[in-house]
């Protein structure tokens, strides 16, 4: 028995409320956070999007995720679903691989991708296609060796 089952049955006895699987992987993953990254654990509310019953499908999918044995992998969850033609590997790799930005990624992101995927398939292609040149083109490196002086171009 997995933990959406387990969360189901909480739930059915009235000890449990949907969504305590992925929150106790949130608790999991932020516990582990060294202190000096803990800005990086505030959490999204879930509630109306990935735990939303409409979306029962991609929030299965999560838990299965959450229940494989760490570390864990986005392309070992067996039978993945897609949507728009992306699976939460797809999500995963494209936003990991192709924004120097994002260092890390959860499931909670990645689902919430496959459920904007879903309601918002547009607007969420457009993300999963973005391609930031800043940094292709020298102007997102902010920080400058002591001494250096600012290009007047660059200046204010």
């Amino acid at each position: 028995m997995g933990c959406y089952e387990r969360e189901q049955q909480a739930i059915a006895a009235g000890a449990g409320k949907r969504g305590d699987a992925a929150r106790a992987y949130f608790a999991e993953l932020d516990a582990n956070t060294p202190e000096e990254a803990s800005c990086l654990t505030h959490r999204p509310d879930y509630t109306d999007t990935l735990f939303a019953p409409e979306h029962d499908d991609i929030y299965q999918e999560m838990c299965r995720f959450i229940d494989q044995p760490e570390p864990r992998f986005f392309d070992t969850v067996e039978n993945p679903m897609e949507i728009e033609g992306y699976t939460g590997a797809d999500v995963y790799r494209i936003m990991i691989g192709t924004n120097p930005r994002i260092v890390a990624l959860d499931a909670g992101a990645v689902y919430s991708m496959l459920v904007r995927l879903r309601t918002q398939p547009d607007l969420a292609k457009r993300i999963l296609n973005f391609r930031p040149t800043c940094y292709q083109n020298g102007c997102g490196n902010t920080y400058r060796p002591l001494g250096e002086e600012i290009p007047a171009h660059l200046q204010l």
